[in-house]
C-alpha cells in the first residue's frame, strides 16, 4: 500500500536506510586496518594471512558488486539491498564470534559479499526514490556519507580496540545493521521506492561468469603477488584467466541483448570519466590511508596509537564530508569539467605536500595538507557518481551503479597493492643502509641481506618491524630514513593518480553539457 508521504520525506526514509547502511560498509573499509595487530595477536596470523584479512573483503565486493546491481534490476532493488544486509550481518556476527584465522577469513568474504549487494543498490534505490530536481543533493549525502564512514573508521576502531575490544567493531555491525533492516521494512511496505523491476529482463549468466572470472583472480593476483611473488604460479596463473575473461566480457557484451555491462556506454566521455575517476578515488584513497596509517603509527615516525592515528585524518574526515553535502547544491546544475579537475587536483597537490613529511615533522605542518586532500575527495565522491548515472536510461542506473561502485572497489585494491610495492622497491633499494648499521656477523644482519636477495617484501618487513629495541644511532637513523623515503613514494604514486585523473576530467569533460539519459543513444540500434 502506497504511503501517502511528500516525495521529500519518502527520499529522506530511503537516504537514512541507505546512510546506515553505507555507514556500515565504509567503517569495515578501514576501521578493520587498525585493529589488524590485535587480530595478529589474537589468531597468530602470518603477514600474508594478515594481508587477506583486509583483501578477502575488497575481492569479494569487487567481484560480485555488478552482479548484484543486475540483479537489483532484474529481481527488485529491495530484495538485493535486504540480502545484503543479511548476508553482511552474518559476516560480522561470523567475525565477532571466531576462534581462528578460518572462521575470520570466512566471515570477511561474506561480509564483503554483503557489501557488494549494499553498495551496488544502495545509490539506484535512492536515485528511484528521489525527484529528479534533487537527485543531485541526496547522491551528494550518499557520497559524504561512504567518505565519512572511511575516514572516521579508523578512529572508531581504534577507540574500540582500545578501550573494549576488537571485537566491538563487528558487535556495531549488528546494531546498525538492526536499525537499517527496521527502516527496510518501513521503506518496502509503504512503497516508498517504486518498482523498477525490467519486464522480461534476462539474467546475463555468460557474462556474469566473465565478470567473477576476470575481477576475482585479478584481485586475488594484485593482492597476493606481494606475498607470493610476482613470477609465481600462483600469480601468474590468475591474471592469464583474468585475461581469458576480460576477452569473454567483450563477446558476451556483444553478443547479448541485454548484457549484464553495457560495454558501449563507456564510448560516452563523461560516463567513461565517472568510471575511470572513481576507480582513480579509489586508488589514492587506499592508498594513502594504508600507508599513512602505518606511518603515523610507527615508533620511528609518529608514535601514535591507533586512535590517535585515527584522529590524525580528520582534517581529511571533516572536510570530505562537509564538501561532499554542500558541492552538488552549488555545482550540480554546471559542467562539472572544472570542479571534477579542481578536486582531483587538490588531491595531487596534498599528496605532494605531504612528501615532505619525516620522522621530525610536527602535526601541525601536515593537517592543513590532509585538509586539501579531503576538498578534493569530497568533490570526487560527491559529482563523479552523479555525472555517470545521470545519462543513462532509467532501466540501467542500477548497472551504472554497479559498474561506478566495482571501479572504486577495484581502484582501492590495486591502489593499495601499487603503493605497497612502491613502498617496498624503496625499502629494498635502502636496505643497505640498514645493513651496514648492524654488526657484522650478527643474525638479523646475515637475515636481512639473505632477504635482500631471496625474501618477499613481507619477509623484509617482518625482520625489519623485529629490529627493536634499536641500539646505536646509525642503524636508528637508517631504519628512520628508510621509513620516510618508503612513505614518500607510496604518497608519489598516490599524486601520479590523482594527476592522471585530472588530466581525463580536462579531456573529457569539455563542451555542453548533455540531456539526462543522452547515453541511451549508443544503445539504439
Amino acid at each position: 500500500m502506497s504511503d501517502a508521504k511528500s516525495p521529500q520525506h519518502k527520499a529522506r526514509v530511503v537516504l537514512a536506510m541507505t546512510a546506515i547502511c553505507m555507514m556500515v560498509v565504509g567503517f569495515n573499509t578501514t576501521a578493520v586496518a587498525t585493529i589488524l595487530p590485535n587480530l595478529k595477536a589474537e589468531f597468530d596470523l602470518t603477514p600474508a594471512e594478515l594481508q587477506w584479512v583486509m583483501a578477502t573483503y575488497t575481492v569479494a565486493s569487487a567481484s560480485l558488486v555488478t552482479i548484484v546491481s543486475r540483479l537489483g534490476d532484474i529481481t527488485g532493488k529491495m530484495g538485493v539491498f535486504f540480502f545484503g544486509m543479511i548476508v553482511f550481518a552474518l559476516g560480522s556476527a561470523t567475525v565477532l564470534f571466531a576462534h581462528d584465522g578460518a572462521m575470520l577469513l570466512s566471515g570477511r568474504a561474506a561480509q564483503g559479499a554483503g557489501a557488494a549487494a549494499l553498495f551496488g543498490t544502495s545509490l539506484s534505490l535512492l536515485t528511484a526514490a528521489t525527484p529528479e530536481d534533487q537527485r543531485a543533493s541526496v547522491t551528494g549525502a550518499w557520497g559524504a556519507i561512504v567518505g565519512l564512514a572511511i575516514g572516521v573508521g579508523p578512529i572508531l576502531g581504534g577507540a574500540f580496540a582500545h578501550y573494549i575490544s576488537w571485537r566491538a567493531v563487528f558487535a556495531t555491525d549488528l546494531i546498525l545493521l538492526a536499525g537499517a533492516f527496521a527502516i527496510g521494512l518501513t521503506v518496502s511496505r509503504r512503497g516508498y521506492v517504486p518498482d523498477t523491476r525490467l519486464a522480461g529482463a534476462r539474467f546475463d549468466y555468460v557474462g556474469a561468469s566473465a565478470v567473477l572470472l576476470f575481477l576475482g583472480p585479478l584481485s586475488f593476483a594484485l593482492s597476493n603477488g606481494e606475498s607470493a611473488g610476482w613470477d609465481t604460479p600462483s600469480t601468474l596463473v590468475p591474471l592469464a584467466v583474468s585475461a581469458f575473461a576480460m576477452v569473454c566480457i567483450v563477446i558476451a557484451s556483444r553478443r547479448s541483448q541485454d548484457p549484464l555491462i553495457e560495454l558501449r556506454y563507456f564510448r560516452h566521455p563523461r560516463y567513461f570519466m565517472a568510471a575511470a575517476g572513481m576507480f582513480l578515488t579509489g586508488f589514492t584513497l587506499f592508498g594513502f590511508f594504508v600507508y599513512f596509517n602505518t606511518f603515523v603509527q610507527s615508533p620511528d615516525a609518529f608514535g601514535y596509537t591507533s586512535v590517535e592515528a585515527g584522529l590524525a585524518i580528520m582534517p581529511l574526515s571533516l572536510s570530505m564530508f562537509v564538501i561532499s553535502v554542500t558541492a552538488p547544491r552549488f555545482l550540480a546544475p554546471y559542467s562539472f569539467q572544472w570542479p571534477v579537475a579542481i578536486g582531483l587536483g587538490l588531491m595531487a597537490v596534498g599528496f605532494l605536500s605531504l612528501t615532505a613529511t619525516t620522522n621530525t615533522t610536527q602535526y601541525a605542518e601536515i593537517w592543513w595538507k590532509l585538509m586539501i586532500v579531503g576538498i578534493g575527495l569530497g568533490i570526487c565522491f560527491s559529482l563523479l557518481p552523479r555525472l555517470g548515472l545521470r545519462l543513462l536510461p532509467e532501466r540501467h542506473v542500477g548497472q551504472g551503479s554497479g559498474v561506478i561502485n566495482a571501479c572504486l572497489y577495484f581502484g582501492a585494491t590495486l591502489g593499495a597493492v601499487v603503493c605497497g610495492l612502491a613502498e617496498a622497491l624503496t625499502t629494498r633499494k635502502g636496505l643497505s643502509e640498514v645493513i651496514n648499521a648492524l654488526p657484522v656477523g650478527s643474525a638479523p644482519r646475515e637475515d636481512l641481506a639473505h632477504a635482500l636477495t631471496h625474501g618477499s617484501p613481507s619477509q623484509i618487513q617482518q625482520i625489519l618491524a623485529d629490529l627493536k629495541p634499536i641500539a646505536g644511532s646509525a642503524l636508528a637513523k637508517a631504519l628512520r630514513d628508510l621509513q620516510d623515503n618508503a612513505f614518500d613514494s607510496a604518497m608519489v604514486f598516490t599524486a601520479m593518480a590523482a594527476l592522471l585523473g585530472m588530466a581525463l576530467a580536462l579531456l573529457l569533460l569539455r563542451g555542453p553539457i548533455p540531456p539526462l539519459h543522452s547515453a541511451a543513444d549508443l544503445t539504439a540500434n
